[in-house]
């Protein structure tokens, strides 16, 4: 069924507006004519039945036609997937994987090695980017949950935010540190529940300066293997390891 994103689902005697893009949406990529039903999502785990009303200059409406519905099943993940910030379609396809995979928060990291200078348009500008490709594939990949994409923010910011498991692939001691499952096998699973974050450096690698501080950081120095993989590879192949751990 073709899907809409909504902050708030509507009651049964109130319709709901629709914003801007989400009609243009529908009307021009979608083609949903006046009056089709869709199934309508309010990104924090609830879904309904609705039927869609054109107003005219773009506008649009969803009246309820049915009841909210939840499946715990379809619920995000607690993982953060902490990402150096990659050029073009390598950030953009990280995001949609992520958003497939179960991720519950993007976190976009700055670094030295960083190809894109994201101040030249702004962190928001950025992150209102990314936010829009993860909601059009939550709609597209049967999630009830949307993923946060939160801005951009400096490595040494990102490190002073304590988290329970932190895990730090780095393919520069990947014959010395321990296979990822070796690592959260070594976590129960009441406390891997709380959330683990996986931070993923740049294509460049991590600066001198920049391992220094990870190596002074909470964060578990784990491998992914033998190989050396592109970041976007480590990022989504780091992802199912630890999700499949959740499961």
């Amino acid at each position: 069924m073709k899907r809409v994103l909504v902050e708030k689902l509507p009651s049964p005697d109130r319709p709901t507006p629709l914003p801007d893009d989400e009609a243009h949406h529908l009307v021009q990529v979608l083609r949903v004519r006046n009056g089709e039903r869709v199934e309508a999502l309010d990104g924090k785990g609830g879904k309904m039945a609705v039927e869609i009303e054109f107003l005219g200059k773009g506008a649009a409406q969803i009246h309820a036609r049915g009841e909210v519905t939840r499946d715990p099943r379809l619920a995000a993940l607690p993982i953060l997937l902490e990402m150096a910030v990659l050029k073009g379609d390598a950030m953009e396809w990280t995001v949609e994987k992520a958003v497939e995979l179960g991720v519950k928060v993007f976190v976009p990291v700055l670094c030295a090695h960083a190809v894109v200078q994201v101040d030249r348009k702004g962190p928001k500008f950025y992150q209102e980017r990314w936010q829009k490709i993860a909601d059009q594939a939550l709609k597209q990949c049967g999630r009830l949950e949307r993923m946060e994409v939160r801005e951009p923010i400096e490595l040494a910011v990102l490190l002073a935010e304590k988290r329970a498991l932190r895990i730090w692939a780095d393919e520069a001691t990947r014959a010395e540190s321990p296979h990822v499952f070796e690592t959260l096998s070594k976590v129960e699973a009441k406390d891997r529940v709380r959330g683990v974050a996986i931070l993923i450096g740049p294509e460049g690698g991590w600066s001198e300066t920049e391992r220094a501080l990870l190596a002074r950081s909470d964060c578990a120095s784990t491998s992914l293997g033998p190989w050396v993989y592109r970041a976007e590879t480590a990022a989504l192949f780091a992802t199912s390891l630890v999700a499949a751990s959740m499961r």
